[in-house]
């Protein structure tokens, strides 16, 4: 989204408000800087609505400012803040053009007032900025050598650049929201609030707050997706875990009988086809690694080890660089043409050294940490280990595991969000779309299972202190709890049997631990 977005779409709204903030501050950041709007910069280009929300660009900067004055962000630090904001924007008007002094092999720099900007806002020279874009320190078979690069590399080069530098802004927001809301920085202990969550558990609690990707499917389905819709796999098996499994389970352990089909909404075979010994995963990071890897042997490997998959598509209309999966939610027809390219989506060592020499506090401390962790890393003796380890999809496994670790050790509540129609049509409910939506997130079994199971459970020594005032006999105080809840339900339940599956049934059954009510039981006992 940094570099592109659709249309009737706007990229990351703090550019928007950062560009709508009042003169004087702009101009303050950068001379020239004051006059800039959404047309000067090409990540952002003409925008539709200004208002969101009720409130212009310019009322939610002010919002911005004051909220990120909460963290302790203000002064000279905002302005660092948004000087690397501008440093984004900027590297978005730099022009690459074939170099005709190489037969256009190579790529040019043009020389021209963005390109001065640049120099300005990062406090690095015009050579080594050209330098760092065009060309590419490369070392193969013992030998070193300084590789040429084409227009289009140099401006993906330019455009993983400002994606990085505004990663890292996140990054370092999300760092300081951390330690200022951890339980240390109230306490008094200065000197511990950096520290992370996990050393404070026994003293502190936690409420997170996750909101979850959205499934994606679109004409064109691309590297993004795939991983957006693998952890949203992730995120619905730990929501089949939390509602169903866990369920089914308790009532095992219980000693009573259900039937609870969890089949339909088990997608454990799609994860191990994507994250598995020899999945997708897997296979692209070998590509990565391989000299002459690239998406159409990618895709070839993937059906011939999966062929035998219920889960992978392949079909004969399909190019040499598709796929398809079948998730949860539907099947997605994968485009992976730039898989392995976007997999290894990394700043050339170059532009990563180029960059540490920023004037921008923000950047060059975070550059200077990347640039430390790809040395370590290359300095490893399982060199293709680190390479593969390195690839955006190792990362984003390694991000989605820890994420889900910490779900896991939670107790859970879900807010299922349902998509009324595919048209974004306020007031409007495509029945189909929304029935597909309820089927694939399993909330049609969960109904499903509702209905079948007992929605009321309470331990046997809370069914006695509780109801034990509505027994018409005389029973044993010196029985346990379990033999004394199950003469006393007995009792008040006498011929109250239901006709539940073409049988008669007691409104209750008796576990090992506690007590499960059908529907209506637990509310007649309480009135």
């Amino acid at each position: 989204r940094v570099i592109a977005h659709s249309k009737n779409e706007r990229t990351f709204h703090i550019f928007y408000q950062l560009l709508a903030a009042p003169s004087a501050f702009k101009e303050n950041l950068f001379q020239g800087f004051g006059s800039a709007t959404h047309d000067s910069f090409r990540y952002v280009g003409s925008i539709g609505s200004r208002i969101i929300e009720g409130r212009t660009d310019t009322e939610h900067f002010e919002l911005t400012v004051s909220a990120l004055k909460t963290f302790g962000i203000e002064g000279e630090e905002l302005n660092t803040l948004m000087k690397a904001l501008c440093i984004v924007l900027q590297l978005g008007n730099l022009t690459f053009e074939p170099d005709p002094s190489v037969d256009g092999e190579g790529a040019l720099l043009v020389v021209d007032d963005e390109l001065e900007k640049v120099t300005t806002f990062m406090g690095i020279g015009q050579e080594e900025i050209k330098n760092a874009t065009t060309t590419k320190f490369v070392k193969a078979r013992g030998e070193e050598f300084v590789a040429r690069l084409t227009p289009t590399q140099s401006r993906d080069s330019c455009d993983a650049l400002a994606k990085e530098i505004y990663s890292q802004i996140v990054s370092v927001l999300v760092d300081k929201m951390n330690k200022r809301t951890h339980p240390s920085h109230f306490g008094g202990r200065s000197d511990q609030v950096g520290a992370s969550i996990a050393a404070d558990e026994k003293d502190t609690g936690c409420i997170s707050l996750l909101d979850l990707f959205g499934f994606e499917t679109f004409d064109k389905n691309s590297f993004e997706q795939l991983c957006i819709n693998y952890a949203n796999e992730h995120l619905q098996n730990r929501y089949i875990l939390d509602n169903f499994q866990s369920v089914k389970d308790d009532y095992e352990f219980e000693g009573i009988e259900i039937d609870i089909d969890c089949s339909t909404t088990n997608n454990s075979e799609v994860l191990n086809l994507v994250e598995g010994r020899m999945g997708l995963i897997s296979i692209i990071n070998e590509e990565c690694v391989r000299p002459s890897g690239n998406s159409s042997s990618f895709v070839y490997k993937a059906k011939m080890i999966h062929k035998d998959s219920n889960h992978l598509v392949s079909e004969k209309l399909h190019r040499p660089w598709e796929f398809g999966v079948k998730h949860f939610a539907g099947s997605v027809t994968y485009d992976a043409t730039d898989f392995i390219e976007r997999n290894t989506d990394q700043l050339p060592l170059d532009l990563l050294e180029c960059v540490t020499k920023c004037t921008n506090s923000i950047i060059s401390t975070q550059f200077d940490a990347l640039l430390t962790e790809r040395q370590t890393l290359m300095q490893s003796t399982r060199r293709k280990q680190g390479a593969m380890s390195m690839t955006i999809c190792s990362k984003f496994r390694k991000r989605l595991a820890g994420l889900i670790e910490h779900i896991a050790a939670t107790k859970t509540r879900y807010v299922r969000c349902i998509k009324p129609n595919e048209n974004k049509t306020p007031r409007v409910t495509d029945h189909m779309v929304t029935m597909r939506q309820l089927g694939s997130a399993g909330i049609v079994t969960a109904i499903n299972i509702s209905k079948n199971i007992f929605p009321n459970q309470l331990p046997y020594d809370i069914v006695w202190d509780r109801f034990h005032c509505l027994s018409k006999t005389d029973i044993d105080p010196q029985l346990d709890y379990m033999e004394k809840s199950a003469l006393l339900l007995s009792d008040v339940f006498k011929d109250s049997e239901q006709f539940v599956k073409g049988q008669y049934t007691a409104p209750y059954v008796c576990g090992k631990t506690k007590v499960f009510f059908r529907s209506g039981a637990l509310k007649r006992l309480e009135s």
